[in-house]
């Protein structure tokens, strides 16, 4: 009973502020930039970004309150990224050494939620921040395994894993968009922005074991197209 009181509450807010609202529709794609930090000793790992493969692509739904509706939204952002980087290796035992040089290329679903300041005319620049959640869904792992044993040749292992255990989980952190949105025509907009991303708890899996702490900082650039829906003028051609 209670969660039904709550559904016709929001339909009902929803309502009164359809008349005066505004709702846009965003679609883009570009690239990222992610840097990956982790806490074991520099002598033991090194890590590089590697951009062949990093590129995003994102869907965003925004809401203007009624309020402030020229200069204040709420939304939410579902995006799907694949994030690449270098990382060398070394596992140390009694006997020998297990050096491993891999790329990972790590897909994952990111959910943002926030509120966006928007201030312009046909020229608008935009700000929001606000959490992210990611789920890493396939990792995939190129590159190539040395075991160096003592007075014995090296053995050397050519690795190619589409569905790496290597890297795995759920992350939750923030993120913070720069951008501007500059009018096509009527109701349609080009859009270009800058984000940061960071994490706040670090990435799971084997990787992350070996690493003592593993996650990152993303840097991403995108653009593409937003169209705004007018509630009031559509409810007016009723």
């Amino acid at each position: 009973m209670t969660l039904k009181k709550i559904l016709i509450t929001a339909v009902c807010l929803l309502w009164l502020n359809s008349e005066y609202g505004q709702s846009s529709f965003t679609l883009t794609g570009g690239f990222n930039n992610s840097i990956f930090y982790c806490s074991q000793a520099n002598s033991e790992y090194r890590h590089s970004f590697t951009a062949d493969n990093a590129y995003l692509v994102n869907f965003s739904y925004k809401e203007n309150l009624s309020a402030l509706k020229k200069n204040l939204q709420v939304g939410a952002q579902l995006e799907f990224k694949q994030q690449s980087a270098y990382f060398y290796y070394e596992d140390n035992f009694p006997t020998d050494t297990i050096a491993s040089g891999i790329t990972y290329n790590i897909r994952s679903i990111n959910l943002y939620l926030f509120p966006e300041i928007k201030v312009g005319g046909n020229v608008k620049f935009i700000f929001s921040g606000g959490p992210v959640l990611q789920s890493i869904v396939n990792v995939e792992a190129i590159g190539k395994q040395v075991k160096i044993r003592t007075g014995q040749p090296n053995i050397e292992t050519d690795i190619k894993d589409k569905n790496s255990k290597e890297i795995s989980g759920f992350c939750f952190g923030a993120k913070v968009n720069l951008g501007v949105e500059i009018l096509l025509y009527e109701n349609l907009y080009f859009t270009f922005c800058n984000s940061y991303a960071a994490g706040f708890t670090g990435m799971k899996g084997n990787l992350s074991k070996r690493m003592k702490f593993f996650n990152c900082v993303d840097v991403n650039i995108s653009s593409g197209f937003v169209y705004v829906f007018n509630h009031k003028n559509w409810f007016d051609k009723e």
